[in-house]
């Protein structure tokens, strides 16, 4: 073999391996120009891809949350499409559908009591319930044992059997636009700028205490989370404030070292339990994570990039703007990851809910699409359901609802 001939074969090898080494530099630094250089990468944890259900037998409210395991991905599925509100959602919550038995309870506008069959999604039966108010329009829909509990705008809530007979009606002339929560023997109402708790077998007062405020009563009403005994709560008000549950008093929280931002619009507000953790997620574009435990803060007024829309699951803030979806450590703002979403998801879309489904991250957004991520937080599908302006995504009983603006909801 001459040398030449040699000489040849090396050269070509040479730029062969300079050229393999310019593709790996180049995709190597896009890979970190992703990342915002005052954000850092997270290296001592992962993301959380653990179930923690919250739920109680034989109740359904607005907060209920029972994990399924349904693919997406088997177009075999059958879904069920009912008009269950049979009307546009008007600044207010969506309406839960309920399996009960062989049939599908919802309630529509106009507060009458729907019955739908299970099998083919039909409207069975429409059926009235006495109540003395004008206008009955609903803000939630839940399950207690064979009976539901209704919650009105007009502040009344109800208990009514499955024939639309009422058991007990609460009276109260405060307007009311939070969902109630079913907690134990209780159900908790957030009226504008105070909290009640009900007797949930005889609608009486058990506990009532005002918090008054100066901020703007916010449309979308209040949040609840809870933590054993201790409930958690923002108002319509905004006030922000723990009560124990046992003792009815109020559990005193380092909180008050915090200004919390209360302007003219913090419908993004959020807060949310992780283990001991407790996040309040400010305004959509701040947060703060609080150990329960500990009574001290970990995070402190940490400003997250640019986000249209985001949630909260389990040890992470999910977070979507027009380029990128980024998933940050609820215990020091690091970075699990960042994904350039440009080809994938509209820029104006946004996160409605997210899930774990078959050890898959599921997120759902308002245009129909869900992106499947597995636990590297690698898009492994990207689905359209084609079903626009989606407002709720929820899942109990081994079902997902997908509730509209139109008042329609689609089960799966």
């Amino acid at each position: 073999m001459s040398f030449s001939f040699i000489s040849k074969i090396a050269l070509y090898l040479s730029f062969i391996f300079i050229i393999s080494c310019q593709d790996r530099i180049s995709s190597f630094n896009n890979k970190i120009d992703t990342i915002d250089n005052k954000f850092q990468l997270e290296t001592e944890e992962f993301l959380d891809f653990s179930l923690y259900e919250d739920y109680q037998e034989n109740v359904f409210d607005a907060y209920t949350y029972k994990a399924s395991d349904y693919n997406f991905l088997d177009k075999d599925q059958n879904k069920l499409k009912i008009n269950n509100y049979e009307s546009k959602y008007k600044n207010n919550n969506s309406i839960n559908v309920v399996y009960l038995g062989q049939s599908i309870y919802s309630i529509n506008i106009d507060g009458e009591l729907l019955k739908f069959d299970s099998n083919t999604g039909k409207l069975i039966e429409r059926i009235n319930i006495e109540l003395d108010q004008v206008k009955k329009i609903p803000i939630s829909f839940s399950l207690y044992e064979n009976d539901f509990i209704i919650a009105f705008k007009s502040g009344e809530v109800v208990r009514i059997n499955k024939q639309g007979e009422v058991v007990w009606v609460f009276k109260n002339q405060d307007l009311l636009n939070s969902p109630v929560k079913i907690y134990d023997e209780y159900i908790i109402i957030l009226y504008p700028e105070k909290i009640i708790f009900l007797s949930i077998l005889s609608g009486d007062i058990i506990f009532e205490k005002a918090f008054k405020s100066s901020n703007i009563i916010q449309s979308s009403g209040g949040k609840i989370e809870k933590y054993y005994n201790i409930v958690f709560f923002i108002l319509p008000n905004s006030e922000f404030n723990s009560l124990d549950s046992y003792l009815f008093e109020e559990h005193n929280l380092n909180f008050d070292k915090i200004e919390l931002n209360t302007s003219l619009n913090n419908l993004k507000d959020q807060i949310h339990i992780y283990k001991n953790f407790l996040v309040y997620f400010d305004n959509g574009d701040i947060f703060h994570t609080y150990d329960i435990n500990s009574d001290k803060f970990i995070l402190v007024d940490f400003r997250i990039n640019n986000s249209s829309s985001a949630r909260l699951l389990n040890n992470s803030l999910i977070s979507k703007n027009e380029n990128f979806l980024e998933f940050y450590n609820i215990k020091n703002g690091n970075l699990f990851s960042r994904i350039n979403i440009n080809k994938i998801l509209n820029k104006n879309s946004k996160i409605i809910n997210a899930f774990i489904i078959n050890q898959n991250m599921h997120l759902f957004t308002d245009d129909g699409k869900i992106i499947i991520l597995n636990q590297n937080l690698e898009i492994q599908e990207t689905i359209n359901l084609k079903i626009k302006n989606i407002n709720k995504v929820y899942n109990y009983q081994n079902k997902i609802f997908i509730s509209t603006e139109k008042g329609i909801t689609y089960i799966y």
